[in-house]
């Protein structure tokens, strides 16, 4: 019975691992006329993938004051901007501090989902193609970004996910990159990774993550904050668990307007992205881990609860609230055999981030609170978890 409820726990976040991936469920459902022009419609953003003339030069770090050198910050420092080094923040496109204030709505009208005039996904620098390495596995960048209004600003990716998928073992892996990592972005020097969707869009992004990891992806989905809430908020909302912090805490950001109690809580989409942004109690971390929860949460309310009528609905509806590059045919391809291996003996399915739990240290660079780490170690550690 043990094995049985794992099993299934397995094939229910596989079914779910994102929002767009919620397509799993229409292509079982079967892919119907309406679907296919909503998702070309809506979704596709085809983009010509370019062979690089050049070779990459990878930016020099800037001399960092020698009292930086040894500091030691905390946690929940991660991701502040230093007013009073404000003037080295000219290449940040964090400047300003976070975006996670009290009073900080959405624009419910700026989104992939509501406005057909948004900002290009794409920037000046193109995906540049790379090798497939192997052949059975195929590796998807996830973007979440945390744009406001996505018809002015491409925002940056609050989320950084890849999600690699092994056609040959069934096995699904997500590993998700800490968006406050000290990386080097072609072009822009070293700065926080989810910077390089910000500063040139997917292809910048793209490139930066294949660069750093040494990796082969091609492919993308970008979701925006709008989406998140507006998607929660079609299926009907979710019922979370909280601790007594995050009741402190997300009562606080509400103001008081909203009562949150200690154990289970109904949340709509605006509520469902505050919590799964919740950072300042503990860390990048334990965020990631809340984002993976509502995930499976939605996942088992739409599974256990939705007609078919219903998640078609929920299918078609989601064809408007992201952008990607993968073809239609692509993307059936790789649904049915994620459902088939789902039905047949259940998914392997692995989690992990970058930095690794055991190699980064918080650090001080450029007036930016940031996560450091050796990546040419994270880069071998990476390739042996996709490819063995």
């Amino acid at each position: 019975m043990k094995k049985d409820k794992k099993s299934k726990k397995k094939r229910i976040l596989a079914l779910l691992l994102l929002i767009p991936f919620v397509l799993i469920i229409g292509t079982v459902a079967g892919v119907t006329l309406p679907l296919i022009i909503g998702y070309h419609t809506n979704s596709y953003e085809k983009a010509e993938i370019v062979e690089r003339t050049d070779e990459y030069v990878v930016p020099e770090t800037d001399p960092q004051p020698s009292e930086w050198a040894d500091v030691t910050i905390h946690e929940n420092e991660v991701g502040r901007d230093y007013t009073e080094v404000q003037e080295t923040l000219a290449n940040n496109v964090n400047k300003g501090g976070s975006s996670n204030k009290k009073g900080d709505g959405l624009d419910r009208n700026a989104s992939f989902g509501r406005n057909e005039n948004v900002k290009s996904v794409y920037g000046k620098t193109p995906i540049y193609k790379v090798e497939k390495k192997d052949p059975n596995i195929e590796n998807i960048l996830v973007i979440g970004t945390d744009s406001r209004d996505v018809t002015r600003e491409r925002g940056r990716s609050d989320a950084l996910i890849v999600v690699s998928y092994n056609k040959k073992t069934g096995s699904v892996k997500m590993i998700s990159i800490l968006r406050d990592s000290l990386v080097p972005i072609e072009g822009h020097k070293w700065n926080r990774i989810n910077a390089a969707y910000s500063f040139d869009g997917v292809g910048l992004c793209i490139n930066t993550v294949n660069q750093l990891f040494d990796l082969d992806i091609q492919r993308f989905v970008v979701v925006d904050f709008n989406g998140v809430t507006d998607f929660v908020d079609r299926a009907g909302g979710i019922t979370i668990s909280l601790t007594q912090k995050e009741v402190d805490y997300l009562s606080n950001y509400s103001g008081g307007k909203v009562h949150y109690e200690v154990g289970p809580n109904k949340f709509n989409g605006d509520r469902t992205l505050a919590y799964m942004r919740i950072r300042k109690i503990d860390s990048d971390f334990k965020r990631t881990e809340r984002q993976r929860k509502v995930i499976e949460t939605l996942a088992k309310k739409i599974i256990t609860e939705k007609s078919l009528s219903e998640i078609y609905d929920l299918t078609n509806f989601a064809f408007g609230l992201v952008k990607t590059n993968i073809s239609l045919t692509e993307l059936t391809s790789v649904i049915g055999n994620v459902a088939t291996d789902a039905m047949r003996s259940g998914l392997d399915i692995e989690s992990h981030h970058v930095p690794f739990s055991d190699a980064y240290t918080y650090k001080r660079y450029n007036g930016m609170a940031i996560v450091s780490f050796d990546i040419n170690d994270a880069a071998r550690r990476v390739n042996k978890i996709i490819y063995g």
